[in-house]
């Protein structure tokens, strides 16, 4: 897989109105370096509609993608359903280029995999633990500073301390 598979070629549309699909796998996640998820299993329909200078692009991922606990590191499956649009302009302009969503009249190709990583991160929950993952269950973490007396910890340095003052 490389990135050139999510490039949609408006010069190649068939009607105003096309479909395209897109599987993002293992290998979609890893095209991304420092990728914040490893791997997933999401299929993407995307449907273009060219109008006379504008091309509204919807997108509809459905899925599952899998993290990292934030609390205990473990894997877990996050759930992925989203829905997005976007309004994409052609321009003769060379100077619009550099802006977003604005791609060139005279060869209008547009790459979707930015769009498709920023919005499984963005519809992500802000904390990705255990409990926000499809299975619902609690971290598996070990807490060592319990103890079966009541008496608080103290610690040496402290005590060491407390002779100063006295």
């Amino acid at each position: 897989m490389k990135l050139s598979d999510f490039d949609i070629d408006f010069i190649k549309f068939k009607n105003e109105k096309d479909q395209f699909h897109f599987e993002m796998n293992n290998k979609f996640f890893g095209l991304k370096e420092n990728s914040l998820y490893h791997s997933g299993d999401i299929d993407v329909a995307v449907t273009c509609e060219r109008n006379e200078n504008t091309i509204s692009v919807d997108y509809v991922l459905n899925g599952m993608v899998t993290g990292e606990c934030e609390r205990c590191l473990d894997d877990i499956e996050l759930e992925v359903k989203i829905t997005h649009n976007e309004l994409i302009k052609l321009t003769p302009n060379d100077s619009l280029l550099t802006e977003e969503n604005y791609i060139s009249i005279h060869h209008p190709v547009y790459n979707v995999y930015d769009t498709l990583y920023e919005q499984v991160c963005i519809h992500m929950p802000l904390r990705k633990i255990c409990e926000n993952s499809t299975k619902k269950q609690e971290c598996k973490i070990d807490h060592h500073l319990s103890t079966s007396t009541d008496e608080p910890i103290e610690d040496e340095r402290w005590a060491q301390l407390k002779k100063i003052i006295k």
